[in-house]
């Protein structure tokens, strides 16, 4: 990583740390002349190298999020990790998925959301009703299924 003149965290990074080299010649010098530690030098030294070596986590896990947050805040926009997933996709993903292994309930919602595809999507009542009675079959019990009524668009 260069350093970057235009960047704040580089330029904070850069005076924490020549202050840290300075502090450390000073307390060094003064051991060397006077033969003892001066503890409150060693404490800003500490202090230093704590904010020398912190800073960049604190900046990056506090305030680019804040700042992220509060500028997609003001201009009404927000990160998507991409586009938005088709009926279709989602219709193949669902059908992918009700042909694994899946626990019992995620198994029911999944079916329950595809019979939905199908009814109001593709305007295919009867596929709606296959799915919808194959969970009912395979879970009797199933409280999801309960709700689940036939309907007609």
């Amino acid at each position: 990583m260069s350093f970057d003149y235009t960047n704040p965290l580089h330029i904070m990074r850069a005076i924490f740390g020549a202050a840290l080299g300075i502090a450390t010649v000073v307390l060094l010098a003064l051991f060397v002349t006077s033969g003892h530690w001066d503890w409150r030098l060693l404490g800003l030294i500490v202090a230093l190298w704590t904010f020398w070596g912190v800073f960049h986590d604190l900046v990056d896990l506090l305030l680019r999020p804040a700042a992220g947050f509060f500028a997609n805040l003001i201009t009404g926009e927000h990160d998507t990790p991409g586009p938005p997933i088709t009926i279709e996709e989602e219709t193949a993903y669902l059908e992918r998925l009700l042909q694994g292994r899946l626990p019992p309930h995620n198994e029911i919602l999944s079916g329950i959301r595809l019979a939905e595809i199908y009814r109001t999507h593709q305007r295919d009542q009867a596929k709606a009703d296959a799915v919808v009675e194959r969970l009912r079959a395979k879970y009797p019990d199933a409280p999801e299924l309960r709700f689940v009524a036939r309907q007609r668009p």
